[in-house]
């Protein structure tokens, strides 16, 4: 159905937000969108002046670096006024979602897709890897074949409902945004992810029974073997879109996710690789399709088990609607633990130490 009036309202602060905290790392240190933050406080949490007596968890990126951190401490205690905060790594908190605090972390988030080693609660910062693909790219590929197979059997593309392309009351960066969303909601619902490999050919792949989906427009549309295509745009050996994403930031990998998954693990020291890769977790909205996590076991085995086959690989995952709030869950965890609070850097420490307190008490 259509979008809440509210969530209408909110939308463009929300596409802000949205693309400022993904795809790579900000090109200055300490670069932090102080508006975006604001308006997120206010807008999207519901958080006015006058509802911040309590100390403030923060969920960031895992390769936000050390700059970026200080400058959201200072926009938090200072600008917004908090009396406390704590910042937390997301693959952290993601990990103690699943009851974990050792584990490699995969995030398939909206514009990208994040691998980060966690040891005993803490990110190995220097084995970080990044790829450009993720679940809005995967959407975009799934909306693609829905206007394909649309235009194929009825002459016309599939339009998200209530919204036609070039109309001027909410512009098109709406209309881009709804035709994700239309995609997700096919990718989630009758998308999946070959069990080793996709082949359009392959006879296994041809034999299946095409599978009914009605378009938000009333379009019935029949979906086979197109079902795999956009999985195979983290998984596939060769994947042009990924490359051209690699090619325009220098900060991303142009590998599939596999790959990822293992160098980050061999980025790590020696004793510590088999234990990460007994605990891969998933996480992310972009995970959210069948098939993936079997696939990502069996695609990292593959590569592992050639030089060291008695290494066991194990993913965990949370159910699909908790994966999109997995970091929501982790620091509801981890903020209700008795101890955790000593762990606030309060205004008081900010104010005799400096933004530098952020680095030495949040891992």
């Amino acid at each position: 159905g259509q979008m809440p009036q509210d969530v209408q309202a909110a939308g463009g602060g929300l596409k802000r937000l949205y693309e400022a905290g993904e795809g790579g790392s900000a090109k200055d240190a300490g670069e932090v969108d102080e508006e975006a933050l604001s308006w997120f406080m206010e807008e999207g949490l519901g958080c006015g002046a006058g509802d911040r007596d309590k100390p403030l968890l923060y969920v960031e990126r895992s390769g936000t670096t050390q700059g970026q951190r200080r400058r959201t401490a200072e926009v938090m205690l200072e600008n917004e006024g908090f009396p406390g905060l704590f910042v937390a790594r997301d693959a952290v908190v993601e990990c103690y979602a699943v009851g974990k605090s050792t584990a490699v972390v995969v995030d398939v988030a909206g514009g990208r897709t994040t691998v980060t080693p966690v040891v005993d609660g803490w990110v190995e910062e220097g084995a970080v890897l990044t790829s450009g693909v993720g679940g809005d790219a995967m959407d975009d590929k799934f909306k693609e074949i829905l206007d394909g197979l649309a235009i194929k059997k009825h002459g016309s593309p599939s339009e998200p409902q209530g919204v036609k392309k070039g109309g001027a009351a909410k512009g098109e960066d709406y209309y881009e945004l709804m035709c994700t969303i239309m995609g997700r909601q096919a990718r989630e619902m009758v998308g999946k992810v070959a069990e080793f490999g996709f082949n359009a050919s392959d006879e296994a792949h041809q034999t299946l029974i095409p599978q009914a989906y009605k378009l938000p427009d009333g379009k019935e549309v029949e979906i086979g073997v197109e079902r795999f295509e956009a999985g195979e745009m983290l998984f596939g050996r060769t994947c042009e879109e990924r490359s051209a994403l690699a090619d325009s930031d220098s900060n991303l990998s142009s590998g599939p996710v596999q790959n990822l998954v293992c160098d980050s693990v061999f980025k790590c020291e020696r004793d510590q690789q088999a234990a990460l890769l007994t605990t891969v977790v998933v996480a992310g909205g972009g995970s959210c399709t069948d098939g993936l996590t079997e696939r990502l076991k069996a695609e990292v085995e593959n590569i592992v088990h050639t030089h060291t086959p008695g290494w066991r690989v194990k993913v965990l995952a949370p159910l699909h609607p908790e994966r999109r709030v997995a970091d929501w869950l982790g620091g509801s965890i981890l903020a209700s633990l008795g101890s955790f609070g000593e762990s606030w850097v309060t205004k008081a420490e900010y104010d005799e130490h400096g933004a530098n307190i952020v680095t030495r008490k949040c891992p």
